[in-house]
C-alpha cells in the first residue's frame, strides 16, 4: 500500500515536469523555434527562466502567473498542461500498473496533449504528430496484440489496427464532406483526418468508433457553450482535433467498460 502511493506520488511529479517540457513543445513547434535553444525565457522581456521559477505548477502559484522580471502575465495553459500531464501519469499507472499498456498509452495520450493545444491555437495539426501514429500503431499491433482484443494473433491485431485508421480517416472524410455540402465551407481540417487515422491504428475499431461518439457529444455541447457565452461566433470555426484526443483518451481509461455497458 505504502509503496503503491509512493509511485503515484512520483509519477504525479514526474508528469508534471514532463508536462512543462510539453508546453516547449506546444510554444516552439507552430513557430519553428528549436525546442533546444534557446532556454527557457520570457517572451516579452527576454531574462532567462531560472530554475527555481520552473517548477513544475509550483512556480506558477508562487509567481502568481507572472513573470518575475517584466510582470507580464503567463498563460494559464502553462499550468494546466502540467496538470494534466500529472493526472494521466497517475491515471495511467493506477489502471495499468507498469505493463506495456501504461508506457504505450502513455505515449499516445502526451501525444494527444501537445495536438490539443497546438490545434486549440492555431488551428493546425502539425504531421508529425500525427502521420507518426500511423506506423507506431502498426507496430504495436504486432508486438503487442493483446491489446486489441484478448487471445488476438499478431496478424488480427494488425488487421485491426489498420481498419481502425481507415474507418477513422473514411469517416470524418464523409462527415467533412457532408458539412461542406450543408454549410458550404470547410468543416473538418486534414489533420482532423490524419489524427483519426492515427489514433485508429492505435486502438482499433471500437477505440476508434468510441472517440467519434465521444468527440461529437462533447464537441456540440463545448461548442454551444461558447456560442452561448459569446467567445465564439455562429459559424466561426472550433477546432476539432482537442475532442478527438479527448474521446481517445476516455477509451484508453474506460474503454473496457463502456463497451461492455453498451456490448459492442
Amino acid at each position: 500500500m505504502a509503496t503503491d502511493i509512493f509511485w503515484k506520488i512520483f509519477l504525479f511529479i514526474l508528469g508534471s515536469t514532463v508536462g512543462s517540457f510539453l508546453n516547449v513543445v506546444i510554444y516552439r513547434v507552430p513557430r519553428r523555434i528549436s525546442i533546444v535553444y534557446p532556454s527557457s525565457h520570457c517572451p516579452q522581456c527576454g531574462n532567462s527562466i531560472r530554475w527555481f521559477d520552473n517548477i513544475p505548477l509550483l512556480s506558477y502559484l508562487f509567481l502568481r502567473g507572472k513573470c518575475r522580471y517584466c510582470a507580464l502575465k503567463i498563460s494559464f495553459q502553462y499550468f494546466l498542461v502540467e496538470l494534466i500531464s500529472g493526472f494521466l501519469f497517475l491515471f495511467l499507472f493506477s489502471k495499468y500498473q507498469f505493463t506495456p499498456y501504461f508506457f504505450i498509452y502513455l505515449m499516445l495520450s502526451l501525444d494527444l496533449v501537445i495536438i490539443s493545444f497546438i490545434d486549440w491555437e492555431h488551428y493546425l495539426i502539425p504531421d508529425i504528430f500525427t502521420l507518426t501514429l500511423i506506423p507506431l500503431g502498426f507496430a504495436v499491433s504486432f508486438f503487442f496484440p493483446s491489446l486489441y482484443g484478448a487471445g488476438l494473433s499478431p496478424i488480427r491485431a494488425f488487421y485491426s489496427s489498420l481498419l481502425g485508421g481507415v474507418i477513422g480517416f473514411i469517416s470524418l472524410l464523409l462527415i467533412g464532406l457532408l458539412g461542406k455540402v450543408l454549410f458550404r465551407k470547410e468543416s473538418m481540417g486534414g489533420g482532423d483526418l490524419k489524427l483519426l487515422a492515427g489514433i485508429g491504428c492505435f486502438i482499433g475499431v471500437k477505440g476508434v468508433l468510441l472517440t467519434i461518439f465521444v468527440s461529437s457529444i462533447t464537441g456540440a455541447i463545448v461548442g454551444g457553450i461558447l456560442l452561448a457565452i459569446k467567445l465564439k461566433k455562429k459559424g466561426e470555426y472550433i477546432p476539432y482535433g482537442p475532442f478527438l484526443a479527448l474521446g481517445a483518451l476516455v477509451y484508453i481509461l474506460w474503454g473496457k467498460w463502456i463497451a461492455g455497458f453498451f456490448s459492442f
